[in-house]
């Protein structure tokens, strides 16, 4: 299967890449009491390139909160949680051969994941006092989908020779969720989601390509976008929910939200050789994302409050610039389009000055 990837170009092979892009997934189960609020303050997570290297970064309502790499290596942050006023972001750098996972608070870095070698955090999740990280490293000469907790391993989901990523992690109680893929022998890889430390949903059968980019938890609900055949899906617990594209074109749902009664998801299908970026309610297009004077889009993070519904990615041109929509329109440039920079990750805190 080929598919037109624009993002791409400074990743590792496909096995490892991460599609990226974990949202802050907003449960409004009482929207119907509650006022609507009076402003945002947006949070998003990414990298730009000042120079000849990657730099991770984040942002806040359009402007740049810190930076969390100095430029020195390649590295990239995506995943933003925002808890009790404090920044949590996920991410990793190329450091030589190595790549190494890391979680930051407050633009500090937190923690350092895995033993070493090679290893990925694709999402962050704070909770109970503590700070759970999703990805995988490299164990066995495959990559093992993992989980971490306060720096520390906590589940490991595969062992060589099959492979695993988890790019999505949320925890309700004392219960850990992730999700991602599986591949085993010579079969086509799953979309898998665990619970604690075993295997919880097999979504798809393995007779073409499938997986999980997000995970949201809405009460004892859980929902869960992703791919499956190059078709966007929306799965509900075991079973899907919304099949959002025909098929006609690779597709992939990024993301996926609660508010009230309403289900969000943001992805993308192919056109020709450019990405559409796409909102979905309740299965249904809602619209989709203007690229402004760009070639195609593509979202990675979706978030809404009421009517409001706010999405993060990247407008592809002559480089990759990082937005923030609300809507369908561009609300925040984030990058200025002189060297190449994306959005992958996204979190929304209403206020009610």
């Amino acid at each position: 299967m080929t598919t037109n990837r624009k993002h791409l170009s400074h990743m590792l092979p496909a096995l490892l890449f991460a599609a990226a892009l974990f949202p802050s997934c907003s449960s409004d189960d009482d929207s119907g009491r509650q006022p609507q609020p009076t402003g945002y303050d947006i949070y998003t997570a990414g990298y730009k390139t000042p120079g000849t290297k990657a730099v991770a970064a984040v942002w806040k309502n359009g402007e740049e909160l810190y930076t969390l790499t100095d430029g020195t290596n390649d590295a990239w942050a995506y995943s933003v949680f925002v808890a009790d006023q404090t920044v949590y972001t996920a991410g990793y750098e190329q450091q030589g051969d190595e790549i190494v996972a890391k979680v930051w608070e407050n633009g500090t870095l937190k923690y350092t994941l895995g033993n070493g070698g090679i290893s990925y955090a694709y999402s962050v999740f704070a909770a109970g006092g503590s700070v759970y990280a999703a990805g995988s490293e490299q164990s066995g000469g495959a990559m093992t989908a993992k989980v971490w907790k306060d720096g520390d391993e906590l589940y490991a989901y595969s062992v060589s020779p099959a492979t695993s990523q988890a790019k999505a992690v949320v925890v309700s109680g004392g219960d850990v969720y992730a999700a991602g893929n599986l591949r085993s022998g010579l079969t086509e890889p799953i979309a898998e989601v665990w619970k604690n430390d075993k295997a919880h949903f097999t979504l798809t059968d393995g007779k073409s390509s499938a997986g999980v980019n997000a995970l949201c938890l809405s009460g004892r609900t859980l929902y869960a976008a992703g791919v499956s055949g190059g078709t966007a899906v929306v799965w509900r617990d075991d079973k899907p929910l919304y099949t959002l594209t025909d098929g006609s074109s690779y597709a992939e749902a990024m993301s996926v939200c609660i508010s009230g009664n309403n289900l969000y998801a943001a992805g993308y299908y192919t056109e020709g050789f450019e990405e559409e970026g796409v909102i979905w309610k309740n299965g249904q297009e809602l619209f989709e994302l203007s690229d402004g004077t760009g070639s195609g889009c593509q979202p990675y993070s979706v978030a809404a409050c009421g009517n409001d519904v706010f999405s993060a990615g990247t407008v592809f041109g002559t480089t990759r610039t990082a937005v923030v929509w609300q809507g369908g329109e561009i609300r925040y440039t984030l990058t200025d389009g002189s060297g190449h920079g994306e959005a992958y990750s996204m979190f929304v805190v209403p206020r009610y000055d």
